[in-house]
């Protein structure tokens, strides 16, 4: 199954990083944020359009749920037709490098300095557990992804749409929906139980959203370091409450949350889209509290 033509003219750029359509609205972002553009489609082609990508992808997408994720090689698209929960149809495309690239490799480009690079991979030597937090676009999966090259280690990777693409002998596990009777269903959470019976040198989650937080943070308490996984935050200062809401919806309590990460996350990157530099916090207690001291 291949991208449409009418998306692939859209991406032909190897710049391209997103494209979103909205109705007969377009926009690309190229690194510099959105800019606008032509759409090749009008709203009724869009919303035919994405029924069809569903469909060829083994995906729901209808009338009943009007929403999909739909993954084409180095693809990503989020699916949104206008039945209930929109006004018009939507698609945000992500797009992911075609080549894979290390942390030698992010450090030519521009897109990284050598001294953190250096610092990553003493890291990684170390079995340090990692949350990278960053905004989208920030580059998250890429700086993961580029890390984990680094590293011939059995990795069991756990996500809900595939992003990080690792080679053998990583394993690489996903998250599946319920069929349309409502079974089927496996959610992240239970695949990060699963994988401890997998014999992983080190668990890693694309993204936590939810209570799969939890069973990461039980699964490198119970013996499992060097894991990581990224989370959406705008700023380093952010991520403590970030790490409580996900402790919560995880069913733990704030005071529980706190010392599980306190004693299991060893550090968070915070990157910026505009800047090679990282930033670095330590989770710590601060009686019962969380805080993320930030490294000088």
């Amino acid at each position: 199954m291949e991208l449409p033509a009418k998306l692939l003219e859209l991406v032909v750029d190897p710049a391209v990083r997103d494209v979103v359509i909205s109705g007969d609205f377009c926009a690309i972002d190229k690194g510099r944020g959105l800019e606008a553009a032509t759409s090749p489609f009008t709203e009724a082609e869009l919303e035919g359009e994405l029924r069809q990508l569903a469909f060829e992808a083994g995906v729901r997408c209808d009338i009943a749920k009007p929403v999909a994720d739909i993954a084409l090689g180095r693809f990503r698209i989020h699916a949104v037709l206008p039945h209930g929960v929109s006004t018009v149809p939507q698609l945000s495309l992500r797009v992911h490098p075609e080549i894979h690239l290390g942390l030698q490799d992010l450090t030519e480009r521009g897109g990284l300095c050598y001294r953190w690079a250096a610092w990553l991979r003493a890291a990684l030597l170390d079995q340090k557990a990692i949350v990278f937090s960053g905004a989208t676009g920030s580059g998250k999966t890429t700086l993961l992804r580029a890390l984990l090259m680094e590293t011939s280690e059995r990795v069991i990777s756990i996500e809900q749409t595939p992003e990080l693409r690792l080679l053998p002998p990583a394993v690489q596990l996903f998250s599946r929906e319920a069929n349309q009777e409502g079974v089927g269903e496996v959610t992240l959470s239970e695949l990060v139980t699963h994988s401890l019976r997998m014999r992983p040198d080190r668990l890693v989650i694309g993204e936590v959203r939810s209570s799969e937080f939890g069973a990461l943070l039980q699964a490198i308490s119970n013996g499992h370091p060097g894991s990581m996984t990224t989370l959406h935050a705008t700023s380093l200062a952010q991520v403590a409450d970030r790490l409580l809401i996900l402790g919560k919806l995880s069913g733990l309590s704030g005071e529980l949350t706190s010392m599980l990460v306190a004693n299991s996350i060893d550090y968070v990157v915070q990157l910026s889209r505009d800047s090679r530099e990282l930033e670095v916090g330590i989770p710590q207690l601060n009686g019962s509290t969380l805080k993320i001291v930030r490294l000088p």
